[in-house]
């Protein structure tokens, strides 16, 4: 009996912020392309990831130039602007759905990531699961979030950003809990994986985690009196090599 509340109480959280997520996408799952800004950016999503599909259909990899793009001439879009997403977008597409639908199910996806990477951050951070919750609600119905998808249209790797975030800070955690090299590979791929999703997000996000290591590294340095000698000097090295 007590095994089956403990697992109730750890998959229903999951189960209603998958459920949420599936919500806020609604919208997006309606007939043809959503409508954004009264006509909006929108169908650039669809050249992008038509252009990459293209590109990875001809065996071509990283993709770099967009061939049809500027009537016909090209443009070097992928040698500027980082395209996780639209990777997982065109290779829905050539899974065999349309582009539509692998765009569309490429931003759901984000959407039920974002939910439960804050959700799994927040609750290691604040050592509760309704607080981890309320979290990850909150950050997957905050209004920058929506204005991605429903307002701007076009800003799919920027959206897709938000699953980073708190992925990121979650490993970092992890990793001063108890530090060992094996434990610098989550926060390191989840860095990774902004820089390759939205490199401006990076950008702007970088200092932040810089803080963060910060604060754990003098958390730790409060308590070094009680290590041997070494370890805290050991301990940042882990954190750098996460970053690198």
């Amino acid at each position: 009996m007590h095994t089956r509340r403990a697992a109730q109480e750890s998959i229903l959280p999951l189960a209603t912020l998958l459920l949420l997520a599936l919500t806020v996408a609604g919208p997006l799952w309606g007939p043809g392309l959503l409508n954004t800004r009264g006509g909006g950016d929108s169908p650039f999503l669809l050249l992008r990831t038509h252009q990459l599909a293209t590109n990875l259909r001809a065996g071509v990899f990283p993709a770099r130039w967009m061939p049809d793009a500027a009537y016909g001439f090209g443009y070097p879009f992928f040698s500027y602007y980082a395209a996780l997403p639209y990777y997982l977008a065109a290779s829905v597409t050539l899974s065999g759905l349309d582009i539509l639908s692998g765009i569309k199910l490429t931003q759901t996806l984000f959407f039920a990531a974002a939910a439960l990477g804050m959700y799994g951050w927040a609750r290691r951070a604040l050592h509760s699961r309704p607080g981890g919750w309320l979290a990850a609600v909150a950050y997957a119905l905050a209004p920058f979030h929506l204005v991605n998808v429903y307002v701007r249209g076009d800003s799919l790797s920027e959206f897709a950003a938000f699953a980073f975030y708190p992925l990121i800070l979650w490993g970092l955690d992890h990793l001063a809990a108890h530090p060992s090299f094996r434990r610098t590979l989550p926060p390191a791929l989840a860095y990774a994986g902004l820089i390759l999703t939205h490199n401006i997000s990076a950008l702007i996000f970088s200092p932040f985690i810089l803080l963060y290591i910060t604060f754990h590294v003098l958390r730790f340095t409060l308590h070094a009196s009680r290590s041997p000698p070494g370890k805290p000097l050991s301990y940042c090295s882990l954190f750098i090599v996460s970053l690198f």
